[in-house]
């Protein structure tokens, strides 16, 4: 695998970018921003300003995207020419598992903590591959989880196909979420044309509370009321449980 370098002044995004690389077994080495790339045509990493002054095959990472921006380049630089078609498969849940195929083939696949990073993820990869058309494949369990998936898809002018999500649990560990969001993403659904208006039940409210008292190590409960807020969106299960006077520290 071929090796990258971290090329920053910014001491702090040099260690973000690291330990990121590292999760992914990047092999990576730590150069110091006047030192040249051992291969001129060899990836590195920096901020945007170091990026655009250096230039060559420079990736530019912040602070608040240091790992989406990872994640991405992982799965799109051995990618020679856009896709015809960027395929995504999403396993509904509290902590989405998403797989990415580009004409097919598995690029990668991930579990992101939210709703927000999830479609952050996925708006990078469409910018990043400008493929000539992007479909979105959603399981179809976790119903409140599911409708708000393909909702945010429709709303942002992807195709969008529900699949039963039944024919993909076979020989899964139950909380793979990635490896479901793969096989999700292999099966053809039903497409799905228009958002929905999906009212969330007692038991999924209930499994909300249940989840915030996991999250909140058994030290509160949150409402029914936010719990509802959290099922259409309006909040992240972390804003409601800091809401609630929840302190992670």
């Amino acid at each position: 695998m071929e090796r990258a370098y971290v090329r920053t002044e910014d001491f702090r995004l040099a260690h973000r970018l690291l330990k990121a690389l590292e999760a992914h077994s990047i092999p990576v080495s730590m150069l110091s921003i006047n030192d040249a790339l051992p291969e001129p045509k060899a990836w590195w990493f920096g901020s945007p300003e170091e990026v655009e002054r250096l230039g060559g095959k420079g990736v530019p990472v912040s602070h608040e995207n240091t790992t989406e921006q990872v994640l991405v380049w992982t799965m799109t630089r051995a990618q020679p020419a856009p896709p015809k078609l960027l395929l995504f498969g999403l396993d509904p849940g509290p902590r989405p598992g998403c797989a990415c195929f580009a004409d097919g083939t598995v690029l990668g696949k991930t579990v992101e903590e939210d709703f927000p990073s999830l479609f952050g993820f996925m708006a990078r990869m469409v910018e990043v591959m400008a493929p000539g058309g992007v479909l979105v494949r959603v399981g179809h369990g976790s119903p409140t989880h599911r409708d708000r998936l393909i909702n945010e898809a429709i709303g942002r002018g992807y195709r969008v196909e529900e699949v039963n999500e039944y024919r993909t649990s076979a020989g899964t560990p139950r909380h793979a979420h990635g490896a479901s969001a793969v096989k999700i993403g292999r099966l053809a659904g039903t497409p799905v044309h228009e958002q929905r208006n999906h009212a969330p039940s007692q038991g999924e409210l209930r499994n909300l509370q249940r989840i915030s008292r996991q999250r909140s190590k058994g030290s509160l409960t949150i409402s029914i009321e936010a719990a509802r807020r959290v099922s259409q969106g309006e909040l992240t299960l972390e804003e409601a449980l800091n809401e609630a006077g929840y302190d992670a520290s």
